[in-house]
């Protein structure tokens, strides 16, 4: 896309540039009615944020911006945080890492979404709506961590939704859904997000394919950051897994010489910053295409998909911010 940058100060005075995109056609289909997204709000705007660059070098430290024109439901279209608004405001908000959550004295629970610092600048947000992954529609031992000062109040949703998890909000910082580890595991909405990488060298014909395997609610925008060096192969990610369960990869229908580490892996309600892959796997041969999936503990295919690694472009549901 191309884009627009112009320069703000912040309170500090620090100069920092913000980018902004222009609409796309993909822009209409973000921005229509969402009343099946919340049950809280009979309407909700759909938008696509700004970016506020805050560190040229790292861009996981960039945050995101939300304009509200007027009061009612704004959803981000990259992380699926809603902000219920009585009036024009603006919001900054961005992932950070669970490491500055202090759960001391909290081990019977554990993060169930990322851990988001927001600040609303402008406006008053009156709820705050978090996305979370269950499938379980009773939102079995969700709260929400706010986090203050190196202080934790722990905060009982107001509502909780199919999609999201819904506080009153009284002052704003870090918040975090977490779950009771008492409740005993069950299947989540889950993701395979798929990086591929040619290797360069005497090997030029190696590649390799990391395989992430994430909780539903982590954005693969956030990802795909860790990850620019390689290509993001868009496919249909969504599947349900289980954490604490073991799954297999495999791949079939193909004659190449493959190799996939480990054999297999323990799924895990990953909610750091890091995105280390699941699994690497690694091709010594031109691969064009492959069937790659995922067996669980009752050897049934929890996940499968077709992939080409040949001719694919960099898709990807992100913003573009180069």
């Amino acid at each position: 896309h191309h884009l627009d940058k112009d320069t703000t100060r912040d309170e500090e005075g620090e100069e920092k540039k913000i980018i902004k995109t222009k609409k796309s056609t993909l822009q209409t289909e973000y921005e229509v009615l969402m009343s099946s997204v919340d049950q809280h709000s009979s309407e909700v705007k759909v938008f696509i944020p700004e970016v506020v660059e805050k560190c040229a070098e790292d861009k996981t430290k960039n945050e995101y911006r939300c304009l509200c024109p007027h009061a009612g439901q704004f959803m981000c279209n990259v992380i699926k945080l809603m902000f219920e608004i009585e009036g024009e405001g603006e919001v900054l908000y961005r992932i950070v890492s669970w490491d500055s959550c202090p759960l001391d004295g909290l081990d019977q629970k554990e993060p169930a979404g990322p851990l988001y610092s927001i600040n609303c600048h402008k406006g008053l947000i009156k709820y705050l709506h978090l996305p979370h992954c269950e499938t379980r529609t009773d939102g079995e031992g969700l709260t929400v961590a706010h986090v203050t000062g190196g202080n934790v109040e722990i905060i009982k949703p107001q509502t909780i939704t199919n999609t999201h998890v819904v506080i009153d909000v009284q002052g704003f910082s870090l918040f975090g859904l977490l779950r009771a580890r008492l409740f005993k595991a069950h299947p989540i909405e889950a993701q395979v997000l798929l990086f591929y990488k040619e290797l360069n060298g005497k090997n030029s014909n190696v590649s390799k394919l990391h395989m992430h395997l994430l909780p539903g609610n982590v954005p693969a925008e956030e990802v795909q950051k860790k990850n620019e060096c390689k290509t993001y192969i868009e496919t249909s990610a969504t599947c349900e897994l289980t954490p604490g369960n073991k799954y297999w990869p495999f791949t079939k229908n193909t004659d190449h010489e493959i190799t996939i580490q480990p054999e297999c892996e323990k799924f895990r309600r990953d909610y750091s910053t890091n995105y280390h892959p699941t699994f690497e796997v690694f091709f010594y041969t031109k691969v064009n295409k492959i069937t790659l999936g995922l067996l669980d503990e009752r050897e049934e295919e929890v996940w499968s998909r077709l992939v080409f690694l040949k001719d694919t472009e960099a898709a990807s549901p992100k913003l573009d911010t180069t």
